[in-house]
């Protein structure tokens, strides 16, 4: 279950870019380590020292992913970062249903319009903290109508929770 919070946005811009330095600056050391023991290592059997570099590269890569899944994932200094990434992916969830819960919606489907106001909360929220207000206009007239539907119907438009489960019902018909 995913719960949209309120974060302060130039205060979100200013840990997730801390995170991502924190990280590049591990995966440049591992990497370094990794692509200079590669040529050290298997030197003397290929004269290719480019692809043992960049093959140390990759295992450098796959080794900061690991580190950073298994020891930095739950970190104080990465919360903003993953909590933007949990948020992505709940709407990646809707969005890849988003066309049947549209029609859902249309014919009056109380439990797509609670999905649908997730996705505009969770949408608006995303476009806020990453400083995308262009993207926030084309959402407004949307939002606008399914409030309006909402409100009629005394449905609650404090919809701030999602579980992917919710749109298993809301299958992708493929048309021909």
């Amino acid at each position: 279950m995913f719960e949209i919070e309120e974060m302060d946005a130039a205060f979100y811009r200013r840990q997730t870019r801390k995170a991502t330095l924190i990280i590049m600056a591990i995966f440049i050391v591992i990497g370094m380590v990794m692509a200079t023991s590669f040529v050290d290592w298997f030197g003397e059997y290929s004269n290719n020292h480019l692809v043992l570099n960049l093959m140390g590269a990759f295992v450098g890569l796959v080794i900061t992913a690991f580190v950073v899944k298994w020891f930095f994932v739950k970190s104080p200094w990465m919360r903003e970062a993953m909590y933007g990434w949990r948020l992505k992916r709940s709407l990646m969830h809707v969005t890849n249903r988003l066309r049947p819960i549209q029609e859902a919606v249309e014919k009056g489907d109380t439990e797509a319009m609670k999905i649908l106001r997730f996705y505009h909360l969770g949408l608006e929220q995303m476009h806020r903290l990453e400083d995308n207000s262009h993207a926030m206009i084309d959402l407004l007239a949307e939002k606008r109508g399914l409030e309006e539907k909402m409100t009629e119907l005394n449905l609650d438009l404090n919809q701030t929770s999602f579980d992917p489960q919710w749109v298993e019902p809301y299958k992708n018909e493929v048309q021909a």
